[in-house]
Order: C-alpha cells, then structure tokens, then sequence
C-alpha cells in the first residue's frame, strides 16, 4: 500500500496534532501517524488555562481546575502560593489526546492508526514505512514532523542518539483527594529533581523522578511513606526527556515536543511547549524553510530554557540548595515573577530579565 502527502506528521500527541492541525488549516495536505489511539501517557496532565484560548482547544476537557501549589522542602518546610492570574486545567492525557486529534482531522488531516517503522530520506522527498492495519506501507511526504516522544523511532531511524532523560514512577490513587499541585524536594526521594502529588481526574497523581532508573522503586517508597500515602493505585514507568537544545530540524525533517527534549529544566513542563512547537513547525513548513523552525524556537524559548537550565543545575543539586529554592519563593517578588514565566507564559523581555535579576546571584 502507498500513501503520500505533503507533510507527514509521526506521532499523535499534542506537538503531532496541534501541528497538522495548523498546517490543515492552511489548506496543506497531512498525514497524521499515531501508533496506538488508546494510549495514554503517564502524565501529571497540567496546562495553564490561558493554553485553551491560544490553541482553541475546548474547556470540556478540563477535569480539575487547581488555583493553588504548594511547594515542600527536605525538611518538611512549606510554602503555599496562589496560582494569580490564572490557574491550571488538569486534564486525562488519554483523552485529552484524543481530542486534539479529532479536532486536527475535522480540519482535514489524514489521521491513522499505524506503526512507523523506518524512513528513506531523499532531496526533494522522504518515503516512510509504517505497518498500517498489518499490512507494510509506504508513506511519500516533502517535510516529516517527528513527534513522535522521547523513544522516537524517526530519530533513532536516523541515527541520532536518544536525548538524555530521567526515568519516573507514578501511580494514580483513587480514595484521595488533594485540592493544590504539591512539589516535593528532597535528596531521599527525588535527588536532581523532585516527587510530586497533582489532583487528577478521579484522586490524585503521584509520583517521583530520578536519572537512576535501578534506584526509582526505592525513591518512591521513601516518597509514599514520607506524604503518608498507604493506598495502591496503578503504576507506571516512564522516562521524561532532559532538555538539551541540540536538536530541531534535519533536513525537511522537524522534531518537536518529547522527541526533541523540549520539556521546561526545573519542572519539567511540557505540554505546552509541544504544543508551540506543533505551531512553530508548522509555520516553518508553511513558509517553506524548515530551517526557521529552529530560528523560532530560539527567539521564543532560547534565553527561558537556557535560565531553567542553570537554576535547575543550582538549586536541584542537593538538599542545601532545594531549601535555598523553596526559602526564596517565599519573598512575593519571586512568586510574582514565577507565575509570569510559568502560568501566564510571558514571553516579554521585561519578564524573563524580572526573573534573572532575582536569580542573578546563583547564576553568575
């Protein structure tokens, strides 16, 4: 079987379907390639509420609205801070998936169910192969948007290494309830990075992180018996990419979301930024460069990124430093600042050289 299309889109997450989306909206042909429509990422499922105007995506999908977080630190310090001037829609990530497709097709994308298995690349065209209801397929496109996570089949179909990643453990508990996003530092549960118990949309989501993948199990028993947690809930094991900045277009072949690292240093945000760069790729594709994919990328994100890196370097490194972080979120300023960069996505210099001021002093 042969199938051909401008664009062909690997991976149906919210990166894959907010960009063919765009690009159908354009008037340009795509195929969207998703492996398995059933599947649902593990996945805290936060988005600033402000995304659903910005990429038109409905509020229906909105489970729990949560208008607080608190943060805790490794010595059981902790600071509430109001989400102002937003808050965050916590949504089923299966679903919520779901509904980014179905919105993309109902633009006219060429959504299917099927597995990519390799690419052929050429100078004027790339030719996939995929295995599309059994049967082996043969996919013709001018650009590949490869956003298709942090296992990315097109990226290792190259011969490009996988990104750097840490690997996380998770459960969803029903018969509790928490009304605020929590953030746990600590060296004992979560060293580098931190455990975490969100509202979901039936109890709570837990969960911590670790860049030892032999130690996470450990990790997470520390976690449970240090929030109290005594429920069984269904596990998961995942890896989150670690943001590098090193990968963006090769050739008419564009990565975006997971399958480029574009997850946020320091709390590991990425549904958004999947989602900006669905529409950067998409642009770039309209515009006819693929190169102005990156170029976009950098002059949105670059200097944020970049900053998050280097805090999380700092203040992630050991339990001195975690409480250093958690102290200073409780001057105003900082909590002010955080929400511009975090929640309300300020993309304005003034914002982001707010927070470097504040922040200077650990960076230099």
């Amino acid at each position: 079987m042969k199938l051909s299309a401008k664009v062909l889109v690997v991976g149906g997450g919210p990166a894959g379907a907010i960009g063919a989306k765009t690009l159908a909206e354009w008037g340009v042909e795509v195929i969207l390639l998703e492996r398995n429509f059933l599947f649902e990422k593990p996945c805290g499922g936060g988005i600033p509420l402000s995304a659903f105007d910005e990429f038109g995506i409905t509020k229906g999908v909105i489970k729990r609205e949560v208008k607080n977080i608190r943060i805790i630190s490794p010595v059981g310090e902790k600071i509430d801070i109001a989400l102002s001037g937003g808050s965050l829609g916590i949504v089923a990530r299966g679903e919520f998936d779901r509904v980014l497709r179905n919105d993309a097709e109902k633009k006219g994308v060429q959504v299917i169910e099927g597995e990519f298995t390799g690419i052929t690349t050429g100078y004027k065209e790339h030719r996939a192969e995929a295995i599309i209801r059994g049967l082996k397929t043969e996919i013709t496109a001018e650009y590949v948007i490869a956003a298709d996570g942090v296992n990315s089949r097109v990226r290792s179909a190259l011969g490009l290494r996988p990104p750097k990643t840490l690997v996380t453990f998770s459960e969803k508990l029903k018969g509790m309830d928490t009304e605020c996003c929590e953030f746990w530092f600590g060296a004992s549960h979560a060293p580098g990075t931190y455990s975490w118990v969100f509202p979901a949309p039936e109890g709570i989501s837990s969960g911590t992180g670790s860049s030892e993948p032999g130690k996470i199990l450990t990790l997470y028993k520390v976690f449970r018996e240090k929030r109290g947690i005594t429920l069984e809930g269904r596990k998961r094991v995942y890896k989150i990419p670690i943001w590098e900045g090193d990968l963006y277009n090769k050739n008419n072949i564009i990565f975006a979301g997971d399958s480029a690292g574009q997850v946020l240093p320091v709390n590991y945000e990425g549904i958004y930024y999947a989602m900006k760069a669905g529409v950067f790729a998409a642009r770039a594709i309209i515009e006819g460069r693929a190169s102005n994919y990156k170029k976009m990328w950098k002059y949105s994100f670059q200097k944020r990124f970049s900053l998050m890196d280097r805090l999380r370097k700092y203040f992630l490194r050991d339990d001195i430093a975690m409480e250093k972080l958690v102290a200073l979120h409780r001057r105003p300023e900082v909590q002010e600042a955080s929400m511009r960069l975090w929640l309300r996505k300020d993309s304005g210099r003034e914002g982001l050289q707010c927070y470097i001021k504040l922040f200077w002093k650990f960076l230099c």
